[in-house]
């Protein structure tokens, strides 16, 4: 059984485990916030010993192959998953940015951050992120910034480039106190053009979306031309057996106390 994942596959293993003379239970677990795991038993004769190791040896070639085959389709589902596409021209220039939360989907007291991505369109498919076409937009650490919000709380971070990951930027982790609305306001200067939009999570996510191909004015030298996707909302915790509370719940009974 494979049970699906929306974490990239990091590392994999395998385990064999002898249940009896007769069978053997062979394991593969992928390392992941959440692990995905295949598994599956094979009844061996006694008198096949030989065959017995073939099986061991033919099982662990078909564990390998599957984790390579499933990581870098785990990366993708990471990718897509729960993200927020726009198109914009700005400055005379096509720009797609991808934009969402790191470690989605968060949850109140979970680590998480802005993951914002920008590259230059497939003039074929120029809303498809990952068209042959694209080009990564680099340096844009030098004239961005995030201004993350939720109710009239804010703070306000710069964008990193990603390790090992052209065109891709994080701001500072932060840690949600609560499940609310969450806005990340990217502005500064792109393309010797002022930039300053806000996107907002939506509480259904990629579900909760809607998408709007029509073209708008932002502000002078920006427009946008396509939208589509979103991004989940910080969600509460479900505690079991007793119920979850917050660092922020904890927090309130105790002031209650002093």
């Amino acid at each position: 059984m494979v049970q699906n994942s929306n974490q990239s596959l990091c590392e994999s293993m395998f385990n064999v485990t002898f249940i009896n003379k007769k069978t053997f239970s062979l394991t593969i677990i992928g390392i992941t916030h959440s692990s995905i795991v295949v598994q599956y038993s094979l009844n061996i004769d006694l008198h096949t010993r030989i065959l017995m190791k073939k099986y061991i040896f033919l099982s662990i070639g078909v564990v390998v192959v599957a984790s390579m085959m499933l990581s870098p389709v785990l990366q993708i589902l990471q990718t897509s998953y729960a993200h927020q596409k726009a198109l914009y021209n700005i400055g005379g220039k096509d720009y797609l940015f991808v934009i969402g939360s790191l470690n989605e989907p968060a949850q109140v007291d979970d680590k998480t951050g802005v993951d914002f991505r920008a590259m230059y369109p497939d003039p074929s498919n120029p809303t498809d992120s990952r068209a042959n076409g694209t080009q990564p937009v680099t340096g844009l650490e030098n004239s961005l910034k995030v201004e993350i919000s939720a109710g009239n709380k804010n703070m306000t971070s710069d964008l990193e480039p990603a390790f090992g990951e052209l065109g891709s930027y994080e701001s500072e982790p932060f840690y949600p106190t609560i499940p609310t609305t969450y806005n990340y306001r990217i502005f500064g200067d792109i393309n010797g053009t002022n930039f300053d939009v806000t996107f907002s999570c939506s509480p259904g996510g990629e579900a909760g979306s809607v998408s709007d191909n029509s073209t708008v004015q932002i502000s002078q030298g920006v427009e946008r031309k396509a939208i589509a996707g979103g991004f989940g909302c910080p969600e509460d915790r479900i505690g079991f057996p007793e119920p979850y509370i917050s660092q922020y719940e904890l927090a309130q009974e105790l002031n209650k106390t002093v």
